[in-house]
């Protein structure tokens, strides 16, 4: 497994044979956001942490936006 997918986005799958450990980056608006994990599983979960964090972030600017208006 090379990548990852999760609500449109894409993430890398990366893996250290001396530490054994998983790390990936995303891409979210120009920005690289990292993510990490013992096993697969785990990188999968805390990937798909921050896009969730991020689309509940947009959702929440988007709202405040409606608000001020």
């Amino acid at each position: 497994m090379d990548k990852l997918t999760y609500e449109g986005y894409t993430g890398t799958v990366n893996y250290d044979k001396k530490c054994d450990y998983y790390t990936g980056e995303v891409e979210i608006d120009g920005l690289i956001y990292t993510y990490e994990g013992d096993t697969l599983e785990e990188l999968q979960e805390d990937f798909e942490d921050i896009i969730d964090s991020m689309l509940a972030f947009k959702d929440m600017e988007g709202e405040d936006d409606g608000e001020d208006e």
